[in-house]
């Protein structure tokens, strides 16, 4: 089974890569717009990294529940658990 800390460090580096920003300060409850200044090109991009590492399918219904970086650690350990 994958950890959060897991996902949390991929998910900061795609973002770093992203955005330029060090990963120490992208944080769980950074919001991806207001805070790491993504648009939804950028979002796009990091979500198609997500599926990428951890080979999972994020449906497009449950892309709005993404806000923060927490949100999306969330996501993804559900649904690693469900493919397991």
């Amino acid at each position: 089974m994958v950890s959060p800390e897991h996902i949390r460090q991929e998910i900061q580096r795609s973002v770093s890569r992203i955005t330029g920003l060090p990963a120490e300060r992208i944080l769980d409850g950074s919001t991806y717009r207001d805070d790491l200044g993504l648009d939804s090109l950028s979002m796009l991009e990091m979500t198609v990294d997500m599926q990428y590492a951890f080979k999972v399918k994020i449906p497009d219904e449950r892309l709005p529940e993404i806000v923060t970086v927490g949100d999306s650690v969330r996501l993804v350990k559900e649904l690693v658990a469900a493919k397991d």
